[in-house]
């Protein structure tokens, strides 16, 4: 009886063990959900009562302005009131592309506007993302569906005029509804582009408690300086500026390439024709700057309360004062301090702060390519839109074109260790001064979430967001802190210091000469895909 009893108690334990592993492994099996958090335009805005797409801006749109201006601007070249045809210009520029987004003085939108929101998971969603979405939000979405499920990925998606200080309340919902779903306690969010400001806005009002992860993906958790300078009135245009834009926008395009060395040739040798270029936009700007402002950006983008979010700190109070000439108004300025003076200016402490909680923080830059050609701060390392110096944390970068030198020491301000080398072997970027120097990886030549689907570079964001631990630049010699991206074959690199293309524009050199480093460029290109 004994005997049959403590077989019986056994076969009970194993039973019992067998479940107690099984549950175990299911729980091991359980997947952190991810969620990308979108910048600006993933998906266009669209009309709530004709369903039709008013941003981005339509072709319709713009021919209309166009046409409607043709014979204002004949009237210009006559003698008379010029001031009066101008006006009229920019009120049908007013009319056919900015009214139906235009924001009121409480930050609200002044019409019905749509957007695109997912509020599941993404298998209910099954059209969205698919071999179409290969860069971008879309291209790094797809990659995470393919190695996590669609049932395990979310998408929010948001009206971008508005606060991120609203948008923060929607993504707190979609938080609390991938963990009802998956039944866990945490999520991992990738915010990309103005993301970071959404992100931001979260921690702030909500805390850290929901999120295991964050990947910043070349994100305007510091601004813009293009959005500061132009809110502070400060337009500047030229030629030259211009050039070096297009010539840094166009390095993986060959085609491109020797239409550039075209223009630019045509540009060096005719030097009158640039100073005149300079001059007259000089004039233009000066005779019409105050009215584009009072008339048009006042009355549309000025009551953006999701762009005043990208002013950075050092240029907001100022920016305030200039836009709206002393004029603004007390509900809008309070709606815009409030994300500005809470989030923004402490951004530094909340993302430390969420650190020493348990939230583990990447953040994810780019450089090499010149930024937006009509304020005279352009010359400086972007990713084709963000500063790196605001997307990266603060780190020191060089002005475009230029190194800090041979005699170089890194500042140290946040990692004193100079052991640790967070100053690039090309001499452009200082990382030792960034928020989380350990955390911050930059890549040459990825253009603003380019992260395309199918290279190295989606490989390291998929390193970022799904690895068991919390990595830093030490942790895989695959993925030190400073890389290099060939746009040409998808591959990433350790950066060397060697160009896959110039910086910036050779002045010295003519058209014979662009084409022979053109011709090199693809050569190189061919033996690399080659077997032998």
């Amino acid at each position: 009886m004994k005997n049959t009893a403590r077989k019986l108690l056994s076969v009970l334990l194993c039973i019992l063990m067998v479940f107690s592993l099984s549950s175990v492994a299911f729980a091991k099996e359980k997947v952190t959900p991810v969620i990308v958090v979108s910048g600006m335009n993933s998906f266009p805005l669209t009309s709530g009562e004709t369903g039709e797409q008013v941003w981005p801006i339509q072709s319709d749109n713009i021919l209309s302005a166009v046409k409607e201006s043709v014979l204002p601007s004949m009237a210009m070249l006559l003698p008379g009131d010029r001031e009066k045809y101008f006006d009229e210009i920019i009120d049908n520029v007013y009319t056919n592309i900015f009214e139906k987004v235009a924001c009121d003085e409480n930050g609200e939108s002044v019409y019905d506007v749509d957007i695109t929101f997912f509020s599941k998971s993404l298998d209910n969603y099954p059209d969205e993302f698919g071999e179409g979405a290969t860069v971008s939000e879309g291209g790094i979405t797809r990659s995470l569906i393919r190695e996590i499920g669609r049932e395990n990925v979310y998408y929010f998606n948001y009206d971008w005029r508005l606060s991120p200080m609203k948008h923060a309340d929607e993504l707190n919902k979609l938080i609390e509804k991938a963990k009802a779903d998956k039944g866990v306690s945490k999520v991992t969010l990738i915010p990309c582009s103005m993301g970071g400001t959404v992100t931001n806005a979260y921690l702030y009002k909500y805390g850290n408690d929901s999120v295991k992860r964050i990947v910043y993906t070349m994100s305007a958790i510091q601004g813009l300086s293009s959005v500061g300078e132009m809110f502070n009135r400060r337009i500047d245009f030229d030629v030259d500026t211009l050039m070096n834009h297009l010539f840094s926008m166009q390095k993986d395009d060959i085609k491109m390439q020797v239409l550039m060395a075209l223009i630019n040739t045509l540009v060096e040798v005719t030097p009158c024709i640039t100073k005149l270029a300079d001059k007259l936009t000089d004039e233009i700007l000066a005779k019409t700057n105050d009215s584009v402002y009072d008339d048009l950006m006042i009355k549309s983008m000025g009551k953006f309360a999701g762009w005043w979010a990208l002013v950075p700190d050092e240029y907001y109070d100022s920016a305030k004062e200039a836009f709206f000439e002393g004029n603004i108004p007390g509900s809008f300025e309070k709606l815009i301090d409030s994300y500005h003076y809470n989030v923004q200016r402490n951004a530094k402490e909340l993302m430390q702060s969420a650190v020493k909680d348990g939230t583990e923080i990447q953040i994810l830059a780019s450089y090499g390519y010149v930024g937006a050609p009509y304020t005279n701060q352009a010359m400086t390392q972007t990713d084709s839109l963000i500063e790196t110096h605001y997307q990266s944390g603060r780190a020191l970068t060089a002005p475009y074109g230029e190194t800090f030198g041979e005699d170089y020491i890194a500042k140290g301000t946040q990692c004193s260790d100079l052991s640790h080398n967070h100053v690039s072997v090309d001499g452009i970027i200082d990382a030792s001064t960034c928020f989380f120097p350990e955390n911050t990886w930059f890549i040459k030549y990825n253009k603003h979430v380019g992260v395309p689907y199918g290279t190295d570079c989606e490989k390291l964001m998929l390193y970022l967001a799904l690895s068991d631990s919390y990595v830093s630049v030490h942790s895989d010699e695959k993925y030190p802190q400073f890389m290099e991206f060939n746009r040409l074959t998808g591959e990433l690199t350790s950066l060397t210091g060697d160009e896959i293309k110039p910086d910036i524009r050779d002045k010295d050199s003519n058209f014979i000469v662009r084409l022979v480093i053109i011709f090199d460029t693809i050569i190189k290109n061919i033996k690399t895909k080659l077997p032998f």
